[in-house]
């Protein structure tokens, strides 16, 4: 996201504005210049003007990114400089701390490692292990440079980031019994989610009261079973909330009355 003060950024968090900053700017540059050779190709005025007004709003887009890049070059300079380490986008690739590397190529594609900007070299080392390049940094440890990369490009801690908030926002939603296994009920067999639990709730408590009602005698069996389920749920819904089990039976009355309500009265 944008920097409004880059002088109280962190090497990262410059790094990071940075590259997006080249991103967005390459896309509108490329863009520019596709755009500049249709319109070359075409001899339709009105065409011609339509491409040309769009020409213009790339033109603007490269300007607004190299305008907001200039004073976060300025402030890396100013500080004198920091770490920075890419990863090179191959089988294998390695951790360099320049893309000027003699090791690489002009055609070489990096990955900018802004989480690693600013660190120290022998911390950016430790992580790359095995993938620091032995040109860039010659003295790292034969050990280290042994042990596998832990050295992730930006793109992947997005995915695994997203990946967590999914995982989490799946838990949210989840359930298991008070001791963590599975909920298993015998009526509703086992319930992995929670609005699953509170409804399988009201409807275990209002049909073990339906079957009360026609005939305690030759369903008490029966009536035995959803009202055991019923009480699973339960603890397993007060262990979740850490509420008491009483606590929460109070505030399901009104949903397992209103269910009694609409379906059996």
């Amino acid at each position: 996201m944008p920097i409004d003060d880059p002088t109280n950024a962190t090497p990262s968090e410059i790094d990071t504005e940075l590259a997006r900053l080249d991103l967005e700017c390459a896309k509108a540059t490329n863009a520019l210049h596709r755009l500049a050779e249709h319109r070359d190709c075409w001899t339709d005025d009105v065409y011609r003007s339509e491409l040309q007004a769009r020409i213009e709003v790339a033109r603007r887009a490269v300007a607004d990114c190299e305008a907001a890049a200039r004073p976060l070059d300025q402030e890396y300079k100013r500080r004198g400089g920091w770490t920075r380490a890419w990863l090179v986008l191959a089988s294998g690739g390695h951790v360099h701390r320049t893309t000027e590397c003699r090791t690489c190529f002009p055609t070489t594609k990096f990955a900018w490692l802004t989480q690693l900007s600013g660190q120290d070299e022998i911390d950016i080392v430790d992580q790359a292990g095995e993938a620091a390049c032995t040109e860039c940094y010659p003295s790292a440890p034969v050990d280290i440079r042994n042990r596998p990369s832990r050295i992730k490009t930006p793109e992947q801690l997005v995915r695994e980031a997203e990946k967590a908030e999914r995982a989490k926002a799946k838990a949210a939603k989840a359930i298991t019994a008070p001791d963590g296994t599975p909920l298993r009920t015998k009526g509703y067999g086992e319930i992995s989610i929670e609005f699953t639990a509170r409804r399988s709730y009201a409807e275990a408590l209002t049909y073990a009261r339906y079957l009360a009602r026609a005939d305690i005698v030759r369903h008490r069996d029966t009536i035995a079973d959803y009202r055991e389920d019923a009480q699973l749920i339960l603890a397993a819904l007060a262990a979740k909330h850490g509420r008491t089990e009483d606590d929460l039976q109070t505030e399901l009355a009104a949903k397992v009355e209103a269910r009694w309500t609409r379906e059996y009265r």
